[in-house]
C-alpha cells in the first residue's frame, strides 16, 4: 500500500521515484470506480497516481497505488486543483495519462485541456463532443434525428406555457444538465403522478433546463449498458455489455449488482450516436428495454469511467487499459467479453437495498456467491467493488468509513 501524502516535499519526492520508462495514470477521484480504475491499470503495471479530496477514499490505499495524494477540492478549489495537476506534471517522468472518475472531475479538466496538455494525455474527446452527449436535449434530438428510439419526450423550455394533456403519469422530470441540478436538489430527477404535480416540480425546477419523459419500465432488469473504449476513428476498440439487477438508491440510484447481458440492436445505437457526436474514449451508454414495441431505447451517454465499470474488467474487457495504451500511442485489437456470465456487487448498497425493500428483491445472490464476496478470493463469477484478498486495504478503510460522520462515497 502506498503511503499517504499531502502536497508537499514528500509529494515530489514520491514522484522522484516513478519509473522512467511508463506514462503514470492519474486517476481522481479515488473511491469505488477510481479504485476499479486503479487496479485495472496497476496489476499491468502501470504506475498510478492516486488523488481524492478526501483522504478517506478508498482508492487511495490500494497497494497498485505509486503516490497517493490529497487535492484541493475542485468545486470550490478549482484553480487551485489545477495548479496542483500542473505541478505534478512537470515532475512527471513521462506525460500522465488523466482518468478523471465522475462528471464534474471530467468537465473540470476538459475546461483547462489547452494549459494541460503540455503535461498529460487525454484519453477522452474533448468538451464539445462530450457535452453533445451529457446534455439531454441535444442527446435526444440528435437520436430522434438519427432515427434511434428514445422514451416519449417533452421539452419544457419549448412550450408556450401551457401542459400538454398527451403527458402520461407517472412520468420522470430529468435535468439537461446532470452537475448544477444535483448540487440544488441531491436528486437525478423527480417523478410527477399527476398534472398539478407536474406543475409544482416544473416550477420548482424553473431555474434548470429540464426534459419530461414516459416512464417505460419498474423492472430494473430492463435496464441496460452498452460499455466500450470508442477511439479517434469512432470504432469501439473495446465493447461489453451488461445489465442493471439492483440499485441504490432505490429511486434513480446507481446499480449495486449488474450482470453481464447478451446485447441486442441498442450496441448499433449506442455506437452510432457516439460515433455521430464524434466522440472518443470511455463511455456507458444506458438504454431501457420496451416490451410494447421490442425495442430498446437510449436513455443517458455518461462520458467517462462509471461505478461498475469493474465487471467488464472482470469479464476480460479492460477498458482503462485500452485507454490508456491509445493515449500512449498503443493501438490494441478490439476487445470483447470471452462469453463467460460475471457479476458485480457492490455489497453495501447491495445490503441495503435488501433491508430497504425485502418483499421485491430482484436480483439474488447465491450463498455460495456471498461466500466468495465476503472472503475477498478471486472468483470467476463474481466480483466485489472493494473486497479483495490481493488488496485488502481498502476494505480496511471501508469499515473505518462506516464510523466517520461526513464521509460521503461521490461515485
Amino acid at each position: 500500500m502506498a503511503e499517504f501524502f499531502t502536497e508537499g516535499p514528500d509529494l515530489w519526492g514520491q514522484l522522484q521515484t516513478l519509473p522512467e520508462g511508463r506514462n503514470p495514470a492519474v486517476v481522481f477521484n479515488a473511491h469505488i470506480t477510481g479504485l476499479a480504475v486503479t487496479r485495472a491499470l496497476g496489476k499491468q503495471g502501470v504506475p498510478v497516481l492516486a488523488l481524492d479530496r478526501d483522504g478517506r477514499a478508498v482508492g487511495l490505499q490500494s497497494k497498485y497505488v505509486h503516490t497517493a495524494a490529497h487535492c484541493p477540492n475542485p468545486f470550490t478549489e478549482e484553480e487551485a486543483f489545477i495548479s496542483l495537476l500542473k505541478e505534478i506534471g512537470a515532475r512527471l517522468p513521462k506525460k500522465g495519462v488523466l482518468f478523471p472518475c465522475n462528471d464534474e472531475w471530467v468537465l473540470l479538466v476538459s475546461r483547462y485541456r489547452e494549459e494541460l496538455e503540455e503535461y498529460y494525455l487525454f484519453p477522452f474527446a474533448g468538451l464539445e463532443a462530450a457535452e453533445s452527449l451529457l446534455n439531454k436535449k441535444k442527446l435526444y434530438k440528435k437520436a430522434a434525428a438519427l432515427s434511434i428510439p428514445i422514451p416519449a419526450t417533452w421539452y419544457p423550455d419549448e412550450w408556450n406555457g401551457t401542459v400538454p394533456d398527451d403527458i402520461p403519469y407517472p412520468c420522470i422530470v430529468k435535468p439537461i444538465e446532470q452537475r448544477s441540478f444535483y448540487e440544488s436538489f441531491h436528486v437525478k430527477a423527480f417523478t410527477a403522478q399527476n398534472k398539478p404535480e407536474l406543475h409544482s416540480i416544473l416550477e420548482r425546477t424553473s431555474g434548470h433546463g429540464t426534459v419530461i419523459q414516459e416512464i417505460i419500465s419498474e423492472s430494473l432488469s430492463d435496464f441496460y449498458s452498452l460499455c466500450t473504449y470508442t477511439n479517434s476513428d469512432g470504432e469501439p476498440a473495446g465493447l461489453f455489455t451488461g445489465r442493471k439487477l439492483e440499485q441504490y438508491p432505490l429511486n434513480f440510484g446507481t446499480g449495486c449488482l449488474v450482470e453481464s447481458a447478451d446485447g441486442g440492436s441498442f450496441e448499433a445505437d449506442g455506437a452510432r450516436i457516439i460515433k455521430e457526436q464524434r466522440y472518443y474514449g470511455i463511455s456507458e451508454t444506458e438504454f431501457v428495454y420496451d416490451k410494447r414495441d421490442d425495442t430498446y431505447k437510449l436513455l443517458d451517454v455518461n462520458t467517462r469511467v462509471w461505478k461498475w465499470i469493474g465487471l467488464p474488467v472482470h469479464a476480460g474487457v479492460n477498458l482503462p487499459l485500452i485507454a490508456y495504451n491509445e493515449a500512449i500511442g498503443k493501438a490494441d485489437e478490439p476487445v470483447r467479453p470471452d462469453g463467460k456470465y460475471v457479476k458485480w456487487v457492490y455489497f453495501e448498497d447491495y445490503l441495503n437495498v435488501k433491508q430497504e425493500r425485502p418483499g421485491s428483491f430482484h436480483g439474488h445472490l447465491t450463498d455460495g456467491e456471498i461466500a466468495s464476496v465476503l472472503s475477498g478470493e478471486p472468483s470467476p463469477s463474481i466480483i466485489e467493488a472493494v473486497a479483495s484478498a490481493d488488496d485488502p486495504a481498502p476494505s480496511v478503510q471501508q469499515v473505518k468509513n462506516k464510523y466517520n460522520q461526513g464521509y460521503v462515497c461521490p461515485c
